[in-house]
């Protein structure tokens, strides 16, 4: 699944330290009893017991039993392809869920459903236990769905990776949480688009990657925004870094990033419209708000759309209070901002030399200036020494020197 970079790290941690078993029926009744009595009205008995019936690994218990507490457990409901379309159509009932639409043991689910999480105290055992229980039922991925029912946990979702389903399935409801496999949203519902596949995200470095995040915004804000060309193209896209996006080869997204003394300000973020049912949007913030970081940023700024503040929630970014909304182009804007957490790499003064002098954003693997070094070409460089000698080289050392700083 395509869980955050923050989760996939919690996943790996002490992996080995995990236990998670199918519970019995009387181990259910009594978990599910537990957790009814701090989160209230939960699904009942009768039904649980049922779903168990039908498949006895939906309900799985998550560390070892300690005297005196309840143990942390999740429930789900893997469904078949029937199943993922009526819940991506808001006909599924999870308190009352037909059996017909949940997958049986050993069968591969179209969709996953989480019913219920309790981890009291134990929250990182049982993410950590999830993912590989995911990767069991479906080794190929499948969409993870499931509802925030806490306020707690409407803050953790999004730092999951959830976003919200109707964004893609137009149809569910309203408080639907989806998390993607790594591919894609799949077409559940049956007006949804086919999502593409292999998304491609790099940094634009030729005049063609250039006119590629061109296209991509004209058709989005210029097409669909009625945007004019010279408030498009502002004037700052030769002074800003451009992550250019492509689905299968072909341009589908863009970012563009500018930076200030203390911060950097991500805009310009753009998907056309035949691509919005993938992951692509998510990726494009996260791969520049990752390069921001490594290069040394802990302020991310940003004018957001009004009716998208929450899309940017999901990475961290506020509407920074006190601040008015504001209008250009014809459409309302909020001011946001984000901290950024510290890097563990960090391009700084003391590292490699050859390390700064890499192609931007490429900087493990050695770059064009890396390999000079160790090219032996005797004959050039005693031309090159041959003229910074004489009456004016020490003027030609100096402006060699300045012109490489």
């Amino acid at each position: 699944m395509a869980f955050s970079d923050r989760v996939m790290r919690l996943c790996a941690a002490r992996a080995s330290e995990l236990s998670i078993r199918p519970a019995n029926l009387q181990e259910a009744m009594d978990a599910l009893g537990h957790a009814r009595t701090k989160l209230g009205d939960l699904v009942s008995d009768e039904i649980a017991a049922r779903a168990l019936v039908h498949n006895p690994e939906i309900f799985q218990l998550v560390g070892k039993i300690t005297k005196g507490k309840h143990q942390a457990f999740l429930a789900f409901l893997p469904l078949n392809a029937e199943g993922a379309r009526e819940l991506a159509s808001n006909r599924f009932n999870g308190k009352q869920p037909d059996l017909s639409l949940v997958c049986k043991p050993g069968e591969t689910p179209t969709a996953i459903y989480i019913w219920l999480i309790y981890a009291p105290s134990a929250l990182a055992p049982t993410l950590r236990a999830l993912a590989p229980l995911l990767g069991r039922l479906a080794p190929a991925g499948c969409p993870l769905f499931t509802r925030a029912v806490t306020g707690h946990t409407a803050r953790l979702f999004p730092a999951m990776g959830f976003g919200r389903a109707k964004a893609t399935y137009p149809d569910a409801a309203d408080d639907l949480l989806v998390l993607p496999a790594r591919s894609g949203l799949p077409p559940l519902a049956k007006a949804a688009v086919t999502p593409p596949d292999t998304i491609s995200i790099r940094i634009a470095r030729t005049m063609e990657d250039m006119m590629k995040c061109f296209s991509v915004r004209a058709a989005t804000y210029m097409a669909e925004q009625e945007c004019p060309f010279n408030e498009e193209f502002d004037g700052n896209d030769f002074c800003a870094t451009h992550f250019i996006g492509e689905i299968d080869g072909e341009p589908a997204g863009c970012l563009r990033v500018r930076y200030f003394a203390g911060f950097v300000k991500l805009e310009r973020l753009a998907v056309r419209q035949e691509f919005r049912v993938s992951r692509l949007s998510f990726r494009l913030v996260r791969e520049a708000l990752s390069y921001c970081r490594r290069k040394g940023y802990g302020r991310a700024y940003g004018h957001s759309r009004s009716d998208l503040t929450r899309f940017w929630g999901l990475f961290g970014f506020r509407p920074i209070p006190g601040r008015p909304s504001f209008v250009f182009s014809d459409v309302e804007y909020v001011e946001l901002e984000a901290a950024l957490p510290e890097a563990d790499d960090i391009i700084a003064i003391g590292q490699d030399p050859y390390v700064l002098i890499r192609p931007e954003g490429d900087w493990n693997r050695p770059g064009p200036l890396d390999l000079s070094r160790d090219r032996a070409a005797p004959t050039r460089q005693t031309r090159i020494r041959a003229r910074l000698r004489g009456p004016t080289g020490s003027v030609r050392a100096q402006t060699a020197v300045a012109g490489e700083a």
